[in-house]
């Protein structure tokens, strides 16, 4: 890296995270600036934008009104509850979000009688929201549970979350209705009903045999099979019975249910902690529901457990090796004889060590081999020797998209003007967009990263990642940059940059532009943000082989694994998370 300093974003940032600063937006002419700046002080815990946010709960943007707006009124303690409780029993676009709203701040009254109205509602999208909210009111809700019923009898694939919410609401009384939807036509409901049979446990045993044909029917998406596969754990299957299927059916299947199905077993281990389980991919309420029932746990045949993965540390594939480690991590000391044979495997040196650590081994981390395979770090850059390359590109930027004469990689062009000129960048699958407008909603699950506006990035690899990903295709993405210490004690910036590990199994990737942005209305409040539209300077379009990444990106697993390690077993806890750090081109190397 060249030593010139960037422009730092964080003085801009700083003025433009100030109240004041969010105060002054409340009076701007545009309603949903006004909306981004009440939704900022809420964070902050400040109400002077009340006004503003009951009016956003009659948003055109079903995102906005059922979710960002009653997360920012729940931060502000009693205030405006008149209103709500007005609006909760009145029928209109803001009652749904009025009953969360509501919900959030622990208040039921006619909550439950507004839900079970709004999911007879003509629009789709209400119906949904109506849904999972009857699925956050749980047992409390049961006046909606008729209407529930009426609604997955009338609906479509859009109205599949019912199935967990029927779950939620009369525990193993549901589970005629959802044996019954393991049949359906539509994909989503199935998978819907699989996560609400999981958290009935043994209630749902009668449907054992159809979610193991499930997980053997190679017809059926990837997503399906492992759906069920998670049920299989938790609905009354003994561990035993359970393990002697899946090894039946492993070497069978490619490496991404390999991967899937090793991450299931890894639950059978004597060590897996019955509690406490979490998973990132849903609500919290979903979240609950799915992993309320322990896992079963392999008895008798914990020995062949014990080999299976053994033995599957010599496995081609990196990631299965990997994926094995964790499971003989969950033996803790009643796995100590495997201990050789992790010794002897093809595996990143900090997952050694802590695997080693937990079978009960003396172990000492070897760092001659930073960077280790759970750091990806950007490729080298020399901002100078590209520096006349660059300018004489840029200083043709007309607001518009560049034509690309140059022979310095996309990437390194765009850092370019990130560190010698100070902009941000926006990665969009859209080109051709003239003003970038602030009504996103980043559903980061974060106090700070769930609020509105034009997100950007000061790194080249990171916009580029968020265009070039297909979110149609991709139900989450995880990302985050850090500033790691190598072995010599420099610091280098390590990047995690993932996809859903089912959908990166599709190589979710699309041409994509990357908007150049100035900085001036950015503020930094868990994001780079703009409450109010932004101009691009320039962009650039870009394809997935412009990305020098590409074949590195990781795979995430937000289910239960990814919670089990804490900071003193960072890469157990790494590979938790990161079921595959590989696309399948690159698997084997």
């Amino acid at each position: 890296m060249a030593d010139a300093p960037a422009p730092a974003p964080s003085a801009t940032a700083d003025r433009h995270g100030a109240p004041e600063v969010f105060l002054e937006r409340l009076r701007d002419s545009d309603p949903q600036v006004r909306l981004n700046a009440a939704v900022r002080l809420a964070y902050l815990g400040r109400a002077e934008g009340l006004d503003a946010l009951l009016a956003g709960l009659a948003h055109e943007s079903g995102s906005i009104r059922f979710h960002q707006v009653p997360d920012a009124l729940a931060l502000l303690g009693d205030a405006g509850n008149d209103r709500l409780e007005q609006l909760v029993r009145q029928p209109g676009p803001a009652r749904l979000g009025a009953a969360r709203a509501l919900l959030l701040r622990g208040r039921l009254d006619g909550v439950p009688e507004a839900v079970a109205a709004l999911l007879g509602a003509p629009d789709h999208t209400t119906r949904w929201s109506a849904a999972l909210l009857a699925g956050e009111i749980g047992a409390a809700a049961r006046v909606a549970a008729d209407a529930l019923r009426r609604a997955l009898q009338e609906g479509g694939p859009e109205i599949a979350i019912g199935n967990q919410a029927l779950a939620a609401i009369v525990g193993p009384d549901a589970v005629p209705a959802l044996r019954q939807e393991l049949e359906h036509p539509a994909e989503p409901r199935r998978m819907a009903a699989m996560r609400g049979l999981s958290g009935l446990g043994a209630a749902a045993v009668e449907v054992a045999a159809q979610l193991l044909h499930t997980v053997e029917d190679g017809g059926l998406s990837l997503r399906e099979r492992l759906t069920a596969a998670h049920a299989l754990t938790r609905a009354g299957t003994p561990g035993d019975e359970l393990l002697a299927s899946l090894r039946r059916i492993l070497p069978r299947v490619d490496r991404w249910l390999s991967i899937g199905l090793l991450r299931t077993i890894a639950q059978l281990c004597p060590e897996y902690p019955v509690r406490p389980e979490a998973s990132q991919q849903w609500p919290a309420w979903e979240s609950r529901l799915a992993h309320r029932v322990p896992a079963a746990k392999a008895e008798s045949s914990r020995d062949s457990l014990l080999q299976m993965l053994v033995d599957h540390l010599t496995h081609p594939d990196h990631d299965v090796r990997r994926t094995a480690c964790l499971g003989l991590a969950f033996f803790g000391r009643a796995g100590g004889r495997a201990a050789a044979a992790v010794r002897a495997a093809r595996v990143s040196e900090p997952l050694r060590h802590d695997v080693l650590r937990r079978l009960g081994e003396p172990s000492e981390l070897d760092t001659t081999g930073f960077p280790w395979d759970h750091t990806m770090v950007q490729p080298e850059l020399d901002l100078d020797s590209i520096a006349g390359e660059c300018e004489s590109l840029w200083v043709r930027a007309n607001g518009g998209a560049l034509d690309y004469p140059i022979a310095v990689p996309k990437w390194a062009f765009l850092q370019y003007l990130v560190d010698r000129h100070g902009m941000l960048l926006h990665g969009s699958r859209s080109a051709g967009i003239d003003v970038l407008r602030p009504v996103s909603h980043s559903w980061g699950g974060g106090r700070t990263s769930d609020q509105p506006g034009v997100f950007a990035v000061d790194h080249a690899l990171m916009a580029m990642y968020f265009g070039i990903v297909d979110r149609t295709r991709v139900p989450h993405l995880s990302n985050g940059l850090s500033e790691l210490t190598g072995p010599d004690g420099t610091p280098v910036r390590g990047f995690q940059l993932g996809t859903d590990l089912i959908a990166l199994a599709g190589r979710p990737f699309i041409d994509a532009t990357v908007y150049i942005v100035p900085p001036d209305t950015f503020s930094i409040m868990g994001e780079l943000t703009s409450l109010v539209p932004v101009r691009p300077l320039a962009s650039l379009p870009v394809a997935p082989q412009d990305f020098p990444l590409l074949e590195y990106l990781w795979g995430t697993d937000l289910g239960p694994l990814a919670s089990q390690f804490a900071d003193e077993h960072p890469a157990l806890r790494d590979v938790g998370f990161w079921a595959t750090k590989r696309s399948a081109l690159s698997a084997e190397r």
